[in-house]
């Protein structure tokens, strides 16, 4: 049975659990980095504004990291995936973003890359292959490609972690666009991973020129899917920048946080949605973690917790990587640092006896402060939705919980 504890009630529990929390959740909004201008030097700063914002360096191609970012600049493409020919959808996938459009009647290559100027076809640079006229409408950020898709002013993206097939999310998403026009025609909608909206923006106009969008969640959001609207009207020949109301847009680099698997999996310290070999090495005093990240086939080493605590394996923060976290059962406290900022927490929930049972109880993605006492068979957990007390009797004296049983 289920007990949901009235707030005088909870008051009176609590005392005995001295619950203290150290550390408040701020709300913040997303930092939005903006620019626009006749070259790419106009949008240099903002570009790297946002790179900062995201942290670490440009993992490139393959594995999984637990800091950075990853970047999509076309240019190392070979010509057989650019104009004239179509590029595939997952050509990327090894960076961890999949492409989708609207207009898929070219099966899995619904994309286009621009052609480079030493391309052996002789096809026009900035898809002056499609229309003469894009060639001076159209500039690059980097050189020399651009990307748009077939058929369509419409992209889709999702993310994966590289090299598997597990659907990922990012803390950010930024893209460099040339020739917006009407920047109301432009934007960049994101979603979470449950199809929700969490926000749309705009980047500023610079006809001919470049223009910068990059949104960063830092409160928590996670993108994971990004869908943008280029101008008014697909490439096609005919359709001329500024005639009869077309308003045509290409894209250049896309820069991206380093994806995240949806869902914390257990001992998954990198958050690649695979569990990382690690152990826990109480010391004479100070106790340290090691693991081996499986993402990168790095090894790691952490100092955390003292002799006598109890390891825990719970994602805290929601950022679908494991937290270093340990119960001391001499006091009932709980000590932690948040994988996404190193954040450290102590809070006192449990009495000496206590067996941890950290798990996600309320169903809102994060790892709930939970203990199991043995000898009433009772459950206790603070649910981190909205910080509510709950208690349910489950199981006999000498009975295992299943969360925590190694302990």
């Amino acid at each position: 049975m289920k007990v949901t504890i009235n707030n005088l009630t909870k008051i009176l529990l609590l005392s005995s659990f001295a619950l203290l929390v150290f550390i408040n959740s701020v709300s913040a909004v997303p930092v939005t980095r903006l620019a626009a201008g006749a070259n790419p030097a106009a949008i240099q700063s903002a570009v790297d504004q946002f790179r900062a914002d995201l942290g670490g360096s440009n993992n490139g191609n393959g594995n999984s990291f637990k800091t950075g970012r990853r970047e999509i600049n076309w240019d190392g493409a070979p010509d057989s995936s650019s104009s004239p020919n179509n590029l595939n959808f997952n050509a990327f996938a090894g960076r961890g973003a999949v492409f989708n459009s609207v207009a898929n009647f070219a099966g899995d290559n619904p994309f286009i890359l621009s052609a480079d100027s030493t391309n052996p076809t002789n096809a026009g640079l900035r898809y002056g292959d499609i229309d003469p006229s894009y060639t001076a409408t159209f500039q690059a950020f980097s050189n020399e490609r651009l990307f748009v898709a077939r058929g369509s002013n419409v992209i889709e993206i999702r993310f994966i972690i590289p090299g598997t097939q597990f659907p990922a999310t990012v803390s950010g998403f930024g893209a460099v666009f040339s020739d917006v026009d009407d920047n109301s025609n432009t934007f960049m909608e994101f979603y979470d991973a449950a199809g929700k909206q969490i926000g749309e923006a705009s980047p500023q106009a610079a006809s001919n020129g470049l223009s910068f969008l990059g949104v960063h969640f830092n409160d928590g959001e996670k993108i994971a899917k990004v869908l943008i609207r280029l101008g008014n009207a697909p490439l096609a020949a005919g359709n001329i920048d500024g005639h009869n109301g077309v308003d045509v847009v290409a894209t250049d680099d896309f820069i991206y946080g380093e994806p995240r698997v949806i869902g914390h999996h257990p001992a998954d310290f990198d958050g690649d949605g695979t569990a990382d070999f690690s152990v826990f090495r109480p010391g004479n005093g100070q106790s340290q973690w090691f693991f081996i990240n499986s993402g990168s086939n790095t090894f790691d080493v952490r100092n955390f917790g003292l002799t006598g605590d109890i390891p825990v394996d719970g994602d805290f923060d929601g950022d679908s990587r494991t937290d270093l976290a340990v119960f001391r059962p001499s006091t009932g406290t709980w000590f932690r640092l948040n994988s996404s900022n190193d954040a450290f927490l102590s809070q006192s929930f449990g009495l000496h006896g206590d067996k941890p049972v950290a798990a996600d109880y309320d169903k809102d993605g994060k790892a709930d402060l939970a203990v199991w006492r043995p000898s009433n068979g009772n459950y206790f957990f603070i649910g981190s939705r909205n910080e509510s007390f709950q208690q349910i009797q489950f199981g006999l004296p000498g009975d295992i919980p299943i969360a925590g049983a190694a302990d």
